[in-house]
């Protein structure tokens, strides 16, 4: 019976078809099999019980329940997989850690001008580059690494990465100003070449410790909400838009990711007095919602 190892390495690239997503899974499923033996056992062998061990093990290390639910996910696309190829009659059932809706957060204009002083003071100058795409575009880590000199693309209407395959499944179009694109000139339109994962988050981890410590928050995805939270606070972009651009199916989805910001909510309480105030109101929505009838 083929082992767990030896399935997940034959079937890598049916599972997973982004470069970048398949080392990194790779990368925890290799950390699953390292644990009790469990890369030379049978893939029919596993069951739910097996995998809570692992998971218990990995909260105990201080790993999130978010970072534990993601090594969970590429689990569950392998041993999905093994039952789609008739090696498994069922994939262990295994509930995810409840995560909860978490904090609320974005980087503030401080938080940003202190990340970017740090990073161009690191020898490796390519994470800065990563922070910009991300800022500019609201990409994930996973659809950055997966960009190539063949995914920039150029019409009339300007600049444009094309991601063939996205965590939906589907592909989308962003497009990119001058900035990102300077930054992804500086990666050799090819950001996986460059990138090393050992040293991206020791680096990071470090940068937290400076910038925000203690605050588990302060990631890289963090700068996803950053662009979202400021496309809608700052450009207006509305939910329906903003979607498009994150790449969500659902608006449900992309409102996790907006958070008003302070400035924003007090500078509507401060519209609202005036509205209200106003001799000569307005064809607001305040004045419509209160406009006599008859």
């Amino acid at each position: 019976m083929i082992t767990l190892e030896a399935f997940a390495n034959q079937e890598a690239k049916r599972i997973w078809s982004s470069d970048a997503h398949r080392k990194r899974s790779l990368a925890k499923l290799q950390k699953f099999g390292s644990f009790s033996g469990y890369a030379q056992r049978p893939i029919d062998s596993f069951k739910p019980g097996d995998v809570y061990a692992f998971m218990d093990h990995m909260s105990n290390t201080g790993l999130s329940k978010p970072t534990v639910n993601r090594y969970l996910a590429a689990i569950s696309s392998v041993f999905k997989h093994a039952v789609s190829m008739e090696l498994m009659l069922r994939a262990p059932e295994i509930k995810w850690l409840e995560e909860g809706p978490g904090r609320p957060r974005y980087m503030s204009r401080d938080e940003l001008q202190k990340l970017k002083f740090f990073l161009e003071h690191r020898k490796c100058s390519w994470i800065k580059h990563f922070v910009i795409v991300g800022l500019q575009t609201g990409m994930r880590l996973g659809e950055i690494l997966s960009i190539t000199i063949d995914s920039i693309k150029s019409d009339a209407e300007g600049d444009w990465i094309h991601l063939k395959t996205t965590k939906n499944g589907d592909e989308r179009w962003v497009p990119i100003n001058s900035q990102c694109k300077a930054s992804l000139q500086a990666l050799d339109f090819n950001p996986a070449r460059v990138f090393n994962e050992k040293q991206f988050y020791k680096t990071w981890d470090i940068a937290r410790s400076r910038i925000a410590p203690g605050d588990k928050a302060f990631t890289f995805h963090t700068i996803r909400h950053t662009f979202a939270s400021t496309a809608a606070n700052e450009l207006s972009v509305n939910t329906l838009v903003l979607g498009q651009l994150l790449g969500h199916k659902q608006p449900t989805t992309t409102a996790k990711y907006v958070h008003m910001k302070p400035a924003v909510s007090q500078r509507i309480a401060m519209n609202m007095g005036s509205e209200m105030a106003s001799n000569e109101p307005k064809k607001g929505l305040i004045n419509t919602l209160f406009k006599s009838r008859g």
